[in-house]
C-alpha cells in the first residue's frame, strides 16, 4: 500500500489555477456538489479555477494527477478557511484524512487560531473530520458550518 502524504503545491499561479481546473472536472457531479455546496458546470468550474487566489494549495497526486486538493484561504489574520475535494475514486482511502490533517498543521505554521469549513448536511466525511478536531458545528437546512479552534 502507497504512503498517502499530501504535500504544498509550489507552482506559479497560472498552473495553480490549471492544477484545480483539471481536478475539478474530474470530481463527478456529486463530488462537485459536496465541493461547491451545489450543482456546478463546466463553465463555472472554469470561472472559479481562474478566479481562485487561495494561499496554500495542498495536494495528493496518484495516476499523473492530483486527486485530492485542499484549498486554505486565510480571511483575517488568525481565521482561515479551508476547501477540500477527493475525486471519486479515490475517496474511502484516506485521502481526505491526509489533507485535512495538513491542513491544520499549514494553518497552525501561519498563526491562524481557527479554521472554518462549509458543507453540505449530507456530507458525512467532512462532518466526521470536523468533530474528531473538535469543531464546532452549526447547521440549517441548507448547509453546515464548523469552527475548529487549532491554536
Amino acid at each position: 500500500m502507497q504512503l498517502i502524504t499530501a504535500h504544498p503545491l509550489t507552482l506559479p499561479l497560472f498552473r495553480l489555477r490549471n492544477v484545480l481546473l483539471g481536478h475539478y472536472r474530474r470530481l463527478s457531479n456529486a463530488s462537485r456538489r459536496l465541493r461547491f455546496m451545489g450543482g456546478v458546470n463546466t463553465k463555472a468550474l472554469e470561472m472559479i479555477a481562474k478566479a481562485s487566489v487561495p494561499d496554500l494549495i495542498l495536494g495528493i497526486k496518484r495516476d499523473g494527477a492530483y486527486r485530492a486538493v485542499l484549498e486554505l484561504f486565510v480571511l483575517d489574520s488568525t481565521h482561515a478557511e479551508v476547501g477540500l475535494s477527493v475525486e471519486d475514486a479515490y475517496q474511502g482511502q484516506g485521502f481526505g484524512r491526509a489533507l485535512f490533517q495538513r491542513g491544520i498543521t499549514e494553518a497552525r505554521l501561519r498563526d491562524m487560531e481557527t479554521i472554518e469549513l462549509s458543507f453540505l448536511p449530507s456530507n458525512v466525511a467532512i462532518r466526521k473530520l470536523c468533530v474528531e478536531a473538535g469543531g464546532d458545528i452549526h447547521c440549517s437546512a441548507d448547509d453546515c458550518v464548523s469552527h475548529i479552534r487549532i491554536s
